[in-house]
């Protein structure tokens, strides 16, 4: 993974642009994407490209879009890491009044929709904020910077505060300190690991009684511990869903994973492999 391309949602400053910047340090380019749909795009249009993308959070739970979005691309998951997650309250500098005096000034907060999910308790005790969405948190931070407003702020991670000029007026702003985001990264092509030690799937399954409970037995049987199930329904197939499986077996250990695979195939109606790969333990 030596320099490749790497797309990101958002702009520099959000923690997917930080998720990236931390797998791939090195990177000859970060490509900013508006959206989830277009990063997934310019990954799959790439021929050696990487996308890191969050998928699941400690606090606010699954990213469904992204789920969605991995069974209707055309991309492979290669590897994941955990970002703790801080988040800041952010708005424009004022040195005089003190930070937790302009808390009571503001009108209307901005961030990401699973950033203001995750600071539920700050909104609770300040019910004349507004909870307002933005498509990503590094750009809500911006755009309270160009508003010169300070009845705005916005909700980020600290390194926004220093790229967009702006005053941090309360840290850790999350209702749990364990705010922990599981990112996955995203290519083109499979990329192997003799290290792997996790496995990503998507399976649907015949609508018979215990279908579920026998999909699952081929990984007990194994002594495979799967480690996240997750159900989305299947457009156009009403009250049917798509799967999505990850588990995690010995290190290198292909042939483990692949023989359960394998015996899943006689299990279920569709399946398809996202990838194998190397777990980050938070």
């Amino acid at each position: 993974m030596a320099s490749p391309p790497v797309s990101y949602q958002g702009i520099p400053g959000s923690f997917s642009y930080l998720a990236a910047k931390q797998c791939f340090p090195e990177a000859r380019e970060m490509i900013s994407a508006k959206s989830f749909s277009e990063l997934f795009r310019t990954v799959g249009n790439s021929t050696d490209g990487y996308g890191v993308v969050p998928i699941e959070n400690s606090l606010a739970g699954s990213i469904h879009e992204v789920y969605d979005l991995l069974h209707s691309s055309d991309v492979t998951v290669c590897g994941e890491i955990y970002l703790r997650v801080a988040h800041c309250l952010l708005a424009i500098d004022n040195s005089a009044i003190e930070p937790e005096g302009r808390i009571g000034t503001l009108k209307k907060v901005y961030s990401h929709p699973k950033a203001l999910e995750q600071c539920r308790r700050f909104f609770e005790n300040n019910p004349g904020i507004e909870a307002c969405i933005y498509s990503d948190t590094a750009g809500a931070a911006k755009f309270v910077k160009d508003s010169s407003t300070s009845e705005l702020a916005a909700i980020a991670a600290e390194e926004s505060a220093a790229l967009y000029g702006l005053q941090i007026l309360k840290k850790n702003l999350e209702d749990n300190p364990g705010n922990f985001t599981r990112f996955v990264i995203i290519s083109k092509r499979p990329v192997n690991s003799d290290q792997a030690d996790k496995g990503s799937l998507i399976f649907t399954l015949p609508h018979k009684p215990a279908s579920l409970f026998k999909a699952l037995e081929v990984f007990a049987e194994r002594n495979l511990n799967v480690t996240k199930v997750e159900s989305r329904p299947i457009h156009g197939s009403p009250f049917e869903y798509n799967f999505y499986i990850d588990f995690e077996f010995p290190r290198g250990d292909i042939q483990a994973a692949d023989e359960a695979v394998t015996e899943l195939r006689n299990r279920t109606r569709t399946i398809r492999v996202l990838g194998f790969y190397k777990s980050e333990q938070r």
